[in-house]
């Protein structure tokens, strides 16, 4: 990547390039390390990388993945974000094993799911013993309408928290209340943070993040110092951003 921040415009949908990306990333870290990990979300990125990424050409058995945020329901509630990725990838894709997946163990409560899945985290990382911040590979994040990302909402006050890595959340503004998120120390610490951005819905609220920078809104605190920061937005998403503001910072 030449710049550490840049924006991709993708015409009528962000399906391709977000595969693409993901792609990519997963092959070139593989070429260096044993190891894969990977952040995923729900919404609509879960729909694109249900549909498309069993078809990649990579080894999935070297991948691990994690959730950035998840609902403290059962896997077959349609909230579910594990629960989507099973039914629509894992259950019709034999290549993409269930054993890379780390689901949150909804079956506890909200408090305790957060610190298991830190647990979880650290112990995949071999950092069970450690302070050290662990380094996702990738992470694909999305974007709400009001500028949210995994779990951390506007004015919320898990976005000034600074030593868990996974913290619970039983007042989201977004049912379903009761979530577990990654933080922000966290996501800026990974090696790639990608966001995806789809239709005419997401434009102005992309607009307040990439052209404006509005520190008020989440998504614009997701900037990992030693990673790359990436936009992939079609066309209608981008349609109020002038040139490339990121490309060159």
């Amino acid at each position: 990547m030449p710049h550490k921040r840049a924006m991709y415009r993708t015409g009528d949908a962000i399906c391709d390039e977000l595969l693409g990306l993901l792609e990519k990333f997963a092959n070139e870290t593989l070429a260096k390390q044993n190891r894969f990990r990977l952040g995923v979300s729900g919404g609509s990125l879960a729909d694109i990388l249900c549909e498309g990424m069993y078809d990649l050409r990579s080894d999935f058995s070297k991948w691990q993945i994690f959730f950035c945020d998840e609902r403290i329901v059962p896997e077959a509630d349609k909230e579910s974000t594990w629960g989507i990725y099973k039914r629509q990838l894992v259950a019709k894709h034999d290549n993409v094993p269930e054993s890379i997946f780390f689901p949150v163990n909804c079956s506890l409560d909200v408090d305790e799911a957060a610190a298991d899945y830190e647990r979880t985290i650290r112990k995949t990382f071999g950092l069970e013993k450690s302070t050290e911040v662990p380094s996702f590979d990738l992470l694909i994040l999305g974007i709400g309408p009001d500028g949210h990302t995994a779990s951390l909402f506007p004015g919320h006050p898990l976005l000034k928290e600074e030593k868990k890595l996974i913290a619970p959340i039983d007042d989201s503004p977004k049912p379903p209340p009761k979530r577990v998120t990654m933080t922000l120390p966290l996501i800026n610490n990974a090696k790639v943070c990608l966001f995806g951005a789809q239709g005419h819905g997401k434009a102005e609220i992309l607009k307040r993040i990439v052209a404006d920078r509005d520190k008020s809104l989440p998504a614009t605190l997701v900037d990992p110092p030693n990673g790359y920061l990436i936009f992939v937005a079609c066309d209608e998403a981008a349609s109020l951003i002038e040139g490339d503001p990121l490309r060159g910072c």
